[in-house]
């Protein structure tokens, strides 16, 4: 089983504005769901964890399978997919949504 761990990320923006704070979680074989208000870090999240956006310098670790995502670059990146769904259709079912 492949195994995406996070461990204490941490990303500022600018002095006062803490996206994550030592956040850590373990994903494995599956699909997932961020849910939150704005501005919560969920973006900043699926960013880092794409390696679009680097954690602070004292971010924490990234680890697939035990190698850290930054070692392991397009290795990593090719085992990667997502979705953003910014909207939801209110004549639409869960079902049809998930087509678009």
């Amino acid at each position: 089983m492949n195994t995406l761990k996070l461990q204490k990320i941490n990303k500022h923006y600018g002095k006062k504005k803490h996206a994550l704070c030592d956040f850590s979680f373990e994903f494995t074989n599956g699909i997932y769901g961020l849910l939150g208000p704005n501005g919560a870090g969920k973006s900043t999240l699926m960013n880092i964890i794409t390696d679009n956006l680097l954690p602070d310098k004292d971010g924490g670790k990234l680890l697939w399978n035990g190698e850290e995502t930054k070692v392991l670059k397009e290795k990593f990146r090719s085992r990667l997919g997502f979705m953003q769904q910014q909207n939801l259709y209110e004549s639409m079912t869960a079902h049809t949504n998930a087509k678009i």
